[in-house]
């Protein structure tokens, strides 16, 4: 069973995290700024739960060393006769979220990559961001590729949104609870610790100077515009971290895109969904 959540605890918690980062901003926008950037860019870390613990242990695992970010992460390969696809997880998640999906793929004998990203899971590090998530994506799909297809859900479908549009052999795309816009991801977490203006420029240039990409450049709907691969959009119009209105826009934009709405099923239960997997085997079936 799980434990009930306290959720005043969680008020007592951020409301603090506003004073002192207030206080702190009023002395020095910067180190205010670099506070926030740190607690932004730290993902939550989870234990590996026991429905998770079989599509685990039957798992070829290896930590490879990405060149462009001189840092290793965890990979997962589970190996089968068929089509070859690549699993994307998301923001503070891990490969074995996708433990129902892979299931069914391993029954069906494709053969499965995946990836704990940086400072997720069990590939080490405190601290992470998307481009990192692209970059690692792009240095194992070359690695290890041609594949046939890619799987990604919240943060890893936006990765995957972005690489994919510069992998035209890629067939196949599947993007379940995508976002659209960085920018978004950032107005709402400078809403949510009340970040004053002048730290939130700061945050921008920063970042700027971290990935040498601006925060305005990253958009699913503009990557779609360039994916040539047929494309399955799954979303819940339930989704309180990613709203609905975000697959609308990057299905908009696809060439060859289809967009499931689902109900009741939120940000991650969607994974887990009998129906939503039906639909992403059949997607991955079909010519």
């Amino acid at each position: 069973m799980d434990k009930p959540r306290n959720f005043n605890q969680g008020i007592v918690l951020l409301s603090a995290f506003k004073y002192a980062l207030s206080t702190l901003e009023f002395i020095h926008p910067y180190f205010a700024m670099r506070l926030a950037a740190f607690f932004f860019t730290k993902p939550l870390s989870y234990q590996l739960l026991e429905r998770e613990i079989f599509v685990d242990s039957n798992a070829q695992k290896s930590s490879v060393y990405i060149k462009g970010l001189k840092k290793s992460v965890y990979t997962y390969h589970w190996t089968g006769k068929g089509s070859k696809i690549m699993l994307m997880h998301g923001w503070s998640g891990r490969a074995t979220n996708f433990f129902k999906i892979i299931e069914k793929l391993m029954d069906l004998d494709y053969d499965i990559y995946a990836f704990d990203a940086p400072a997720h899971g069990k590939s080490r590090g405190v601290t992470t961001n998307l481009p990192e998530f692209i970059l690692t994506l792009e240095f194992l799909l070359n690695k290890w590729g041609p594949f046939e297809a890619i799987l990604g859900h919240s943060g890893g479908a936006f990765s995957s949104a972005y690489v994919c549009a510069r992998h035209p052999e890629i067939k196949k795309l599947i993007l379940i609870s995508s976002f659209d816009k960085s920018m978004d991801l950032f107005e709402k977490y400078f809403d949510l610790i009340g970040l004053g203006t002048k730290a939130q420029k700061l945050m921008g240039d920063y970042f700027f100077l971290k990935t040498n990409k601006k925060i305005t450049e990253f958009s699913t709907a503009v990557s779609a515009n360039s994916i040539q691969a047929k494309t399955l959009v799954i979303h819940d119009e339930n989704d309180r971290e990613v709203e609905l209105f975000n697959a609308i826009n990057i299905d908009k934009n696809l060439k060859k895109g289809r967009l499931i709405i689902t109900k009741r099923l939120g940000h991650r239960r969607i994974l887990r969904d009998d129906g939503v997997i039906d639909e992403t085997l059949a997607f991955l079936k079909s010519n």
